[in-house]
C-alpha cells in the first residue's frame, strides 16, 4: 500500500472516531443529566410531601378542639330533630334575626312562654313545652335558636381565615341538604365575602364524593380527611363530626369543619419548582464540569489510543502509532493504557517478524515431513502376494505425518515366509527412522537364520549397541511354513496375536513375551508354534487397536476386537483388516487418534 493511500485511510479513521467520541460524550452527558434530574425530582417530591403532611397534622391539631366545642353546643340543644325539621320546612326562619333585648317584642313574647335560665345561659324549653306552644311561638323559637347559634356559637369559626363551617342534614328524607353554611363554601357556587346562611341546597353530590360522611353517620366517630375539589381546583382539609338527635339518639346531621389550604399548596408547588429549577441549573453546571473532566481525562486519551490503534491496523507501523499516543500525559489508567498499547504494537511487530520466520520454517518442516511420510510408505511393502497356498494383507494408519509402527513380509526361501510387525516408542521422524532400522535388521538377520528367537536376539543386540536416545521397539516375528501352515514365532513385548482355526472363532493367543528390542542387551526370546490349518487366519496388530479411545475415554480393548472379528464376515485378510478398522472407527467417533494403527493378516489356504 502506498503512503498516499495509507494517509487517506488514516484520515478517514480519525474523522470517524472523532464523531464517535462526540456521540459518546453526548450520551454520557444525557445519562448524567437524567440521573441528576430524577434525583432532584424525587428529593423535591419527598420534601414537599413531608411539608404538606406536617402542615396538615398541625391543622388537624388546631381544628379538632374547635370542632369539639361546636359539637358540644349542638349536643346540649334539646329537641334538635324538631328544630331541624322546622328549618327544613320553612327556610325563611333562618333569615329572621331575633335580638335578645327587652326592646324586641318577639323576644319578650318568647320569654313569657320560655323564660331564660341563667344557670344554663339559654331559654328554658323542651319538646313538651314546644309542642304545647302556639304556632307563632314555635316559629319564633326556631328563628331565635337558629340566630342564637349563628351569632353566638358559629360566627367565630366563619371569621377565621380560610376556615368554613357547614351543618348538613343526612337524614334519609333530607340527605345532603345544607342547614347552615358559615364563610366561603368550597362547592364553588358562593363567592360572596363574609358570613351567610344557606338553606335547602342539595349537597348530595358533595357528600357522595366524601365517603367518610356515611361512615361517620353509621359509626358516630369523627374523622379527618383531605378533599380536592373538582369544581374549584382547590385543596381542603375536612373534619367530619356527627350531630345526634337528642330524642332518637341517631345521627341527624354532620358538621364539616373545612380548612382551605390551596394557598399553602400553591406556595409549596412554587417552592418545589424553584428548588428544582435552581438545583437543575446548579447540577447542569456541575454536569458540564464533569463532562469536561471526563472528556479531558478519559475520552480524549481513549480517542488518541483508538486513533493510534487504527493507524497501526492500517500501516502496521508501531512508530507512527506511538506518535499519536506519546502526548497522553495523564497519570491514570488511560496513560497506562497508552503505554501498554504502544508496547503491544512493538511486541506485535516483533512477533510478526518471528511468525514470518517460523511460518517459513514450518512450511519447510511440513514439506520435509510429507517427504518423510512418502519415503516411509514406500519403505513398507504394498505389493501383497497372490499365490495359491496363502493370502496376506497389511495396513498402517499413522497418528501423525510420520508413524512409528512397522510391518513387513518377505520370502526367506521357497517354503518359508517371514512376517514382522512392530511398534517403536515415540512418534514422528525419530520413531520412523528407528522403525526402518529395526525392519532392515530383522529382514537381514532372517536371511541367515530360520529361528525367530535368534533373529530378535541379534536385532536387539545391534539396536542396543548404539542407542543414545534410549528408544525401543516392540516386535513380533513369525515364520510361516507354506507347506504345512505352521507358524513359528517369537515376541519382543508385543501385543498378543489373534488366531482363527478353520472350524473355530477368532481367539486371543497369550504367548510369552520377551523384552523389547533396544531396551536391554543380552535379552533372550522364546519361540512357540501356531497351527493355522487349511483356512486358518492369523492377525497381528499394534497397540493402536486395543487402546483406541472414544470421547468418554473408554478403550476399545481386545474383547471388542474379538467381538468385531467374529461378528463381521470376511474370509480374505483384506476384509478382516478393513472390517476391524471400521469397527474401531465407529467406536472412536470424533475423538482424536492418539496412536498409530497397524495390522497384518495372513490366511493359509494349504
Amino acid at each position: 500500500m502506498k503512503d498516499e493511500e495509507i494517509g487517506k485511510n488514516v484520515k478517514k479513521i480519525r474523522m470517524r472516531k472523532i464523531k464517535r467520541n462526540r456521540k459518546l460524550l453526548v450520551q454520557v452527558g444525557l445519562i448524567i443529566f437524567s440521573i441528576f434530574l430524577v434525583v432532584i425530582l424525587v428529593v423535591a417530591l419527598i420534601m414537599a410531601r413531608g411539608y404538606v403532611r406536617s402542615y396538615l397534622e398541625s391543622k388537624e391539631e388546631y381544628m379538632r378542639p374547635l370542632a369539639g366545642r361546636q359539637q358540644v353546643n349542638f349536643d346540649s340543644l334539646e329537641a334538635l330533630g324538631w328544630f331541624f325539621d322546622m328549618w327544613e320546612n320553612d327556610p325563611r326562619l333562618t333569615e329572621y334575626y331575633i335580638e335578645a333585648s327587652e326592646s324586641n317584642e318577639d323576644y319578650m313574647t318568647l320569654l313569657e312562654k320560655f323564660p331564660r335560665r341563667e344557670d344554663i345561659g339559654s331559654l328554658d324549653f323542651n319538646r313538651e313545652k314546644i309542642l304545647a306552644a302556639t304556632e307563632k311561638e314555635q316559629r319564633l323559637l326556631a328563628a331565635y335558636i337558629y340566630s342564637d347559634f349563628l351569632t353566638e356559637q358559629l360566627l367565630a369559626y366563619a371569621l377565621m381565615e380560610n376556615m368554613t363551617s357547614m351543618i348538613i342534614d343526612v337524614s334519609d328524607e333530607h340527605w345532603g341538604t345544607a342547614i347552615m353554611v358559615m364563610g366561603d363554601i368550597f362547592a364553588g357556587d358562593y363567592e360572596t365575602e363574609g358570613v351567610y346562611t344557606h338553606m335547602g341546597e342539595d349537597f348530595s353530590e358533595l357528600l357522595n364524593d366524601i365517603e367518610e360522611v356515611k361512615t361517620v353517620k353509621e359509626s358516630g366517630i369523627p374523622v379527618f380527611r383531605r378533599y380536592d375539589s373538582g369544581k374549584t381546583d382547590n385543596y381542603y382539609y375536612i373534619y367530619i363530626s356527627p350531630i345526634r338527635d337528642n330524642d332518637s339518639g341517631t345521627v341527624r346531621a354532620v358538621q364539616l369543619l373545612v380548612y382551605d389550604w390551596s394557598k399553602f399548596h400553591s406556595d409549596v408547588i412554587k417552592d418545589v419548582l424553584m428548588t428544582v429549577g435552581i438545583s437543575a441549573l446548579v447540577l447542569t453546571l456541575a454536569a458540564f464540569l464533569l463532562l469536561f473532566f471526563i472528556n479531558r481525562s478519559a475520552i480524549r486519551p481513549v480517542g488518541r489510543v483508538q486513533r493510534g490503534v487504527r493507524e497501526y491496523m492500517v500501516t502496521k507501523d508501531s512508530e507512527r502509532a506511538y506518535e499519536h499516543m506519546k502526548d497522553i500525559v495523564q497519570r491514570n489508567e488511560f496513560g497506562a493504557l497508552a503505554d501498554d498499547v504502544t508496547r503491544m504494537a512493538v511486541e506485535i511487530d516483533r512477533y510478526t517478524e518471528e511468525v514470518t520466520k517460523l511460518t517459513g520454517e514450518r512450511e519447510r518442516v511440513e514439506t520435509e515431513l510429507a517427504l518423510a511420510a512418502d519415503i516411509q510408505q514406500g519403505f513398507l511393502p504394498e505389493d501383497f502376494p497372490e499365490v495359491q497356498d496363502y493370502e496376506l494383507y497389511a495396513s498402517m494408519d499413522p497418528a501423525k505425518e510420520v508413524g512409528g509402527d512397522l510391518y513387513d513380509f518377505f520370502d526367506i526361501d521357497e517354503t518359508h515366509v517371514g512376517l514382522v510387525i512392530g511398534d517403536v516408542s515415540g512418534k514422528g521422524v525419530p520413531a520412523s527412522l528407528f522403525m526402518m532400522i529395526a525392519k532392515v535388521l530383522i529382514r537381514e538377520y532372517a536371511k541367515s537364520s530360520t529361528s525367530p528367537a535368534e533373529v530378535l536376539a541379534k536385532t536387539n543386540e545391534t539396536l542396543c549397541a548404539n542407542n543414545k536416545h534410549d528408544m525401543f521397539v516392540t516386535a513380533w516375528f513369525g515364520i510361516l511354513d507354506r507347506t504345512s501352515g505352521k507358524v513359528v514365532a517369537a515376541s519382543a513385548g508385543h501385543e498378543f496375536p489373534i488366531l482363527r482355526t478353520p472350524d473355530g472363532e477368532f481367539q486371543l493367543i497369550k504367548d510369552r513375551h520377551g523384552f523389547v528390542l533396544g531396551g536391554m542387551e543380552m535379552s533372550k526370546y522364546r519361540e512357540y508354534e501356531l497351527e493355522l490349518g487349511q483356512g486358518g487366519i492369523l492377525l497381528v496388530y499394534t497397540d493402536g487397536a486395543p487402546e483406541a479411545t472414544n470421547g468418554e475415554l473408554e478403550l476399545f480393548g481386545t474383547d471388542r476386537m474379538l467381538e468385531a472379528l467374529n461378528s463381521r464376515s470376511g474370509e480374505h485378510p483384506k476384509d478382516v483388516v478393513e472390517n476391524l478398522t471400521q469397527a474401531i472407527a465407529e467406536f472412536v467417533g470424533d475423538a482424536p487418534q492418539f496412536d498409530d494403527l497397524t495390522m497384518l493378516c495372513v490366511k493359509f489356504n494349504g
